[in-house]
C-alpha cells in the first residue's frame, strides 16, 4: 500500500501488520476480533512508552471511545492495560453515541448519549481511542467533553490508522494549552481519501458495517457490553454513571 506509512512500532511487531491486513477481508467475526487485537497491541503500545504513568498510584486513566469501538477496540485496550497497571480501579470508560451531520457545510458529530465512570483523584490522563481518525471531528468533540469533564493533565490519541493530516487537524481546533498535551499514538498513517471523506486504504470500509452494527444510525441504538458489565459493576458500589 504505497499510501500507508507504518509506525515503527507496527514495523516491528508483525502481529499488527497482520492485523491491519485482515481488516480488508475479514467476515464480522473476524473483523471484530482483528479490531480487539489491535487494541490489544495498542494497549502494549502505550504502556511501552508510558510505563511510568500506569503506574501512578494517584491518577486516574480514562479510556474514551465511541459506541461502535467499546465492544472491540476498546475493549482490547481496557483488557490490556488493566493487567499492566498498579491499581485497575484507577482505569475509566467514558463511551459516546455521536451522530454525524452537516451544518453550513462543515462536519460536526454532536454528542447523542454519553457514559461516563466517575473521577478518584486529581490527576487524570485521558486516552482518546478511535478505530480510524480522518478530520477528526468525532474525536474533538469527545475530547472537549472530556476536557470539560475531567480536565486531564495528558492527553493520548489512539488509532490504529490516522489520515496523514489528522494530527495537525486537532491541533487546529484547540489553544496551545490543550494542544500541547496531545500525542499520538497509531500503527498506520495514510495519506488517501475518498470523496466521502474515508480514509484509504484505512480499515477497509465503514466500519459500523464491516462490525455489523448496521451503519450509522444502527449503531446509536447499540448498547456496549462493555458499558453495561461496567455500568452494573458500578451500581453494586451505589454509584450509576451519566
Amino acid at each position: 500500500m504505497n499510501d500507508r506509512n507504518l509506525s515503527p512500532f507496527a514495523v516491528s511487531h508483525y502481529e499488527v501488520q497482520r492485523g491491519l491486513d485482515e481488516l480488508f477481508s475479514a467476515p464480522v467475526d473476524g473483523y471484530r476480533a482483528a479490531m480487539a487485537g489491535l487494541g490489544s497491541n495498542l494497549a502494549r503500545y502505550i504502556a511501552e512508552t508510558h510505563a511510568a504513568l500506569l503506574r501512578e498510584v494517584d491518577r486516574d486513566i480514562f479510556v474514551a471511545c465511541t459506541v461502535e469501538d467499546a465492544d472491540f477496540l476498546a475493549k482490547g485496550i481496557i483488557e490490556g492495560l488493566a493487567s499492566r497497571m498498579s491499581d485497575e480501579a484507577s482505569l475509566k470508560l467514558a463511551c459516546f453515541w455521536n451522530e454525524r451531520a452537516k451544518e453550513s457545510g462543515y462536519s460536526v458529530a454532536p454528542i447523542q448519549k454519553q457514559y461516563l465512570e466517575p473521577t478518584s483523584h486529581s490527576k487524570v490522563t485521558v486516552i482518546i481511542v478511535k478505530s480510524v481518525i480522518s478530520g477528526a471531528c468525532v474525536v474533538k468533540t469527545n475530547l472537549m467533553q472530556m476536557i470539560e469533564a475531567v480536565n486531564p493533565d495528558s492527553i493520548l490519541v489512539v488509532a490504529p490508522v490516522m489520515h496523514k493530516d489528522s494530527r495537525y487537524r486537532l491541533k487546529h481546533e484547540f489553544p496551545e494549552s490543550i494542544s500541547s498535551k496531545f500525542e499520538f499514538l497509531y500503527f498506520a498513517e495514510d495519506a488517501g481519501k475518498g470523496d466521502d471523506g474515508e480514509v484509504l486504504p484505512g480499515v477497509g470500509g465503514n466500519v459500523y458495517d464491516l462490525l455489523g452494527l448496521g451503519g450509522s444510525e444502527g449503531k446509536n441504538k447499540y448498547l456496549p457490553e462493555m458499558v453495561k458489565s461496567r455500568r452494573r459493576r458500578l451500581s453494586e458500589q451505589d454509584y450509576c454513571p451519566v
